[in-house]
């Protein structure tokens, strides 16, 4: 398995909580992780071959797999909301209290091609706010908070640990997107940040279908446990290294636990609202043809699943 962030990612924690709790052994399966250094090399090291199952972003999945030739399928998706706020400076709070107010603005990401570059330009396209109206500027997490907290940004799009250092410096939290309520409510339905993907290859899923399901229980139950288990108690049950500093640890899996999916599922609808999401920055290659059927994840998988029950034992 090529694993395209560190367990301090809370999106790609589920996998290494899995092998630190044993729950990989415990449903019958014992996968090698291999970290990558971020979802790209994760989807070049599975589409050359040197993994069989890819934990990668949806667009990588997309871009660096579909687009390439190497149709894949979810296995599990591991998050439904991305993990990313919508915050204005606190001078504007007054005057910026809907996404429509963003027009004539200046507005901050962190990085083309980053969720909340994404998130961001979905969120304006839907309210027929086009590119030229607002002027979106890329810059480091550190500078985000200064400019935001000076008055020189009207507003940006934070993940932790900046979002929370914004909103501790007196930044207005316009909208939460870490909350699935507010996913659903703001992008048309879940987004699925981070997944596990594998090939559609006939040949590559022969004799590995009960490894694949059983890699899928154990990853449906740590992530259900994320979900309903408080981050304090959560940190004490993993060792120490998979941790690290716990003050921060808890602070920030507290920030974003419920955007989890409990049950790992890609649903249609939330395939679609993702879709739309990915597809908000720039277009897919005009050769690729892709709908939400296509990455449904394989029939061995929901099965798999469906036997957990809709209460997933904790890990």
């Amino acid at each position: 398995m090529a694993v395209g962030g560190p367990p301090q990612e809370p999106a790609y924690l589920p996998v290494y909580a899995a092998a630190a709790l044993g729950t990989f052994e415990a449903e019958g399966v014992r996968p090698s992780l291999s970290r990558t250094k971020h979802p790209t090399a994760a989807i070049n090291a599975f589409r050359e071959g040197a993994a069989a199952v890819a934990v990668t972003t949806s667009d990588q999945a997309v871009r660096g797999a579909w687009a390439r030739g190497r149709p894949v399928r979810i296995l599990v998706a591991h998050t439904e909301t991305p993990a990313v706020a919508l915050l204005v400076a606190a001078q504007l709070r007054e005057r910026v209290t809907r996404v429509e107010d963003l027009r004539g603005r200046r507005v901050g990401i962190r990085g083309p091609g980053t969720t909340g570059h994404f998130v961001l330009a979905a969120l304006l396209a839907a309210r027929r706010v086009v590119p030229s109206d607002a002027e979106v500027v890329s810059l480091s997490g550190a500078a985000l908070v200064a400019r935001l907290g000076s008055g020189d940004l009207a507003a940006a799009v934070l993940d932790e640990p900046w979002l929370g250092r914004a909103v501790a410096g007196g930044a207005h939290l316009l909208l939460d997107l870490r909350r699935p309520d507010d996913t659903r409510r703001q992008l048309g339905g879940a987004f699925y940040e981070v997944v596990s993907v594998v090939s559609t290859e006939d040949k590559t899923l022969a004799g590995l279908e009960a490894a694949l399901a059983a890699y899928a229980r154990a990853l449906v139950r740590v992530q259900s446990w994320l979900v309903t288990t408080p981050a304090a108690e959560v940190a004490a049950r993993l060792p120490a290294d998979l941790v690290g500093d716990r003050e921060r640890f808890v602070a920030r899996l507290e920030a974003v636990h419920q955007g989890f999916a409990p049950l790992g599922e890609a649903t249609e609808e939330g395939l679609k609202a993702t879709f739309r999401v990915l597809q908000a920055v720039s277009p897919w290659p005009v050769g690729l043809t892709l709908a939400p059927k296509d990455l449904r994840e394989p029939p061995f998988v929901t099965s798999a699943r469906a036997r957990l029950g809709p209460t997933p034992p904790p890990p």
